[in-house]
């Protein structure tokens, strides 16, 4: 018998119970996957848009430059894994010549002649590159003109075994959580809402299953939304969730029956899709992003936005490499690995080193009855470090509630640090601390501890300086309001001042002691002189909280104040769940000395403004 075998069969024995919900092996590889992302071109693209309204023209779509092989080569610089292609959003639009569409895939588009399928162009570059295939197919269709009746049910079903038959072996299927409301559908202009049974989900669950056995889908079985495009998981973030898929999206349940783990999705840029004039996120923003979301045991997902040439820009590929180069930096050597490493106890068959040996399939453990276990790394000299990695072997479930870091410092342990719930990976991050010796305490278990790594390094000064940055990207001016007032507000559940008075804490909002002002509400502003205009900025609220978002908007000029002239109007697609700032250039620039902000529609029955902006004739 080979000692490798030896110690599998020692390993196997002393194995304790499972405890609680475990995850399923398509799960499991999920999980080592830690950065994956998804990436989003359609006809809106050319339109501005975060949401196709599904009467977008397809003549439009021509990205001349279109190159699959630079996109994946981005993605993977970053560090991701995995790449969701976005096949379908909400506007109808297919980059794939569908079998099941006459009318509105990249086969009606003047790109590559009406030959192309950018999804087969995209997942044969992610093989290339070794990374795995996603497919996000929107199940919400504003183009379609059955959507809502039984007919659109059996095209989209069609259209996903279409997608699981012909594109090769796919490791996530992504099922959006937006579903039903206004729209084209084949020039109809309605409204449209739909059950909870109209997409006849048990029937989308076995195609899967038949067609990709080994796919994780988003938002059904096996992976849940986070609760936010913000990028912030919650901790903890346990992987579990009540038998009917309930408890909360951004924290999970401890103990819960079904293992549902947290994907947390946010886009690289100001929007899902690449917008003219947008903001990219910085290397060191994307690594804090990391460790509130990876740090915390879910998997982050990074939305990346080609522009109309068809290619990561230049600022969002030196972004991703930026925040790649960063992670390798810190993750290139494990001072654990030269530690002596001991535990308060270890069960028969199990092997303490299996904790810094860097194999995620190899664990230690306690017996059944020491809850409450240590485990001790020797570096045998003063050690520098500012973060630690722990991992559970997650095949045994989830069982350590509480943890505490401790270093040895002057003759006595002293504790740094102290946190909730290990589970896929939890990474502590700090300042530089120097130590001979670092101690974890299980504090609290609910089981026998099961874990398989406790990794430490040390971040590079140069990462570490954004560390304590916002996790929020920057928001935009526009033009100085020093001279502005609000001449006019509709409803003031707070003062319309606070809509310009430059501190996005503050906001507008249409909610008075009388209840929730709904839709239309609007703002008069007096410029202080007139100007020429270019666009305009909107900033909801930044509280956390999406009553009040403005879906949807009009922007009328004027000279006096007194004749008005419509020079935009259209929706903020996304805004409840994704609350960033919006930017809007006039179809030409127009001089005004008086604007007024209209919004049309909002989210849950009353408005709300944190910042309005406007941009000079040459904004971009």
């Amino acid at each position: 018998m080979t000692t490798m075998l030896a110690l599998t069969l020692n390993a196997l024995l002393a194995a304790p119970t499972p405890y609680g919900a475990v995850p399923s092996p398509r799960q499991l590889l999920w999980h080592e996957s830690e950065i994956i992302g998804m990436v989003n071109y359609s006809t809106i693209t050319y339109y501005g848009r975060e949401w196709g309204y599904g009467d977008e023209d397809p003549a439009r779509f021509d990205p001349a430059e279109f190159d699959a092989a630079q996109i994946v080569r981005a993605a993977k610089a970053g560090g991701l894994q995995l790449l969701v292609i976005d096949a379908k959003h909400h506007g109808g639009f297919c980059l794939w010549p569908s079998r099941f569409n006459d009318d509105y895939t990249v086969r009606n588009s003047p790109w590559r002649r009406g030959k192309g399928d950018m999804v087969r162009e995209l997942a044969d570059a992610c093989r290339a590159e070794g990374l795995r295939v996603g497919i996000y197919l929107s199940p919400w269709d504003r183009h379609h003109r059955d959507y809502g009746r039984p007919e659109y049910v059996a095209y989209y079903h069609n259209q996903l075994r279409e997608l699981l038959t012909d594109y090769g072996t796919i490791h996530e299927i992504w099922f959006d959580g937006a579903n039903g409301g206004d729209g084209w559908y084949g020039g109809a202009k309605t409204t449209r809402q739909i059950g909870a049974d109209y997409y006849q989900w048990d029937k989308v669950m076995a195609l899967v299953r038949e067609l990709q056995p080994n796919a994780v889908c988003f938002g059904r079985e096996d992976i849940r939304w986070v609760g936010n495009e913000s990028g912030v998981a919650g901790d903890p973030c346990w992987a579990t969730m009540n038998a009917d898929g309930g408890g909360s999206l951004t924290g999970g349940v401890r103990g819960g029956a079904v293992w549902m783990p947290a994907e947390a999705d946010f886009p690289q840029r100001n929007g899902w899709f690449w917008h003219p004039g947008g903001t990219t996120r910085t290397a060191g923003d994307l690594l804090n992003h990391y460790f509130a979301t990876v740090g915390r045991g879910a998997v982050m997902d990074l939305g990346i936005a080609p522009d109309r040439r068809g290619l990561i820009c230049a600022e969002d590929a030196a972004s991703l490499q930026g925040f790649g180069d960063r992670l390798r930096a810190i993750f290139a050597g494990d001072l654990a690995r030269g530690a002596k490493v001991t535990a308060s106890n270890t069960r028969a068959g199990a092997l303490v080193g299996a904790l810094t040996d860097g194999d995620r399939a190899t664990w230690w453990a306690s017996d059944d009855n020491q809850l409450t276990p240590t485990v001790t790394l020797d570096f045998g000299r003063p050690t520098t470090f500012s973060v630690v990695s722990l991992r559970e072997h997650l095949p045994l479930g989830l069982r350590v509630d509480d943890w505490a870091l401790d270093v040895w410092q002057d003759g006595v342990w002293r504790e740094l640090d102290s946190g909730r719930g290990i589970g896929a990976r939890r990474l502590w991050r700090g300042q530089p601390t120097i130590t001979e010796r670092l101690r974890l305490r299980i504090t609290k278990a609910a089981a026998c501890p099961v874990l398989s790594e406790f990794g430490v390094y040390l971040e590079p000064e140069a990462s570490r300086r954004e560390m304590d940055a916002s996790l929020f990207r920057r928001i935009e001016q526009g033009l100085p309001k020093h001279t502005w007032r609000v001449v006019s507000a509709s409803s003031e559940g707070t003062p319309g001042s606070q809509a310009i008075d430059g501190d996005p804490a503050t906001f507008w909002h249409t909610h008075t002691a009388a209840g929730r002002q709904a839709p239309p509400q609007s703002l008069v502003i007096d410029l202080g002189a007139e100007q020429a205009l270019g666009g305009f900025l909107y900033l909801p609220r930044q509280d956390g909280c999406a009553v009040g978002n403005v879906s949807a908007y009009q922007i009328d000029l004027s000279l006096d104040g007194q004749t008005w002239d419509s020079v935009a109007r259209g929706e903020f697609g996304n805004i409840e769940a994704n609350p960033v700032q919006q930017k809007v250039l006039f179809a030409k620039p127009a001089r005004a000395r008086y604007l007024r902000f209209t919004a049309t529609a909002a989210v849950d029955g009353c408005a709300n403004v944190a910042e309005l902006g406007v941009l000079g004739p040459d904004a971009r």
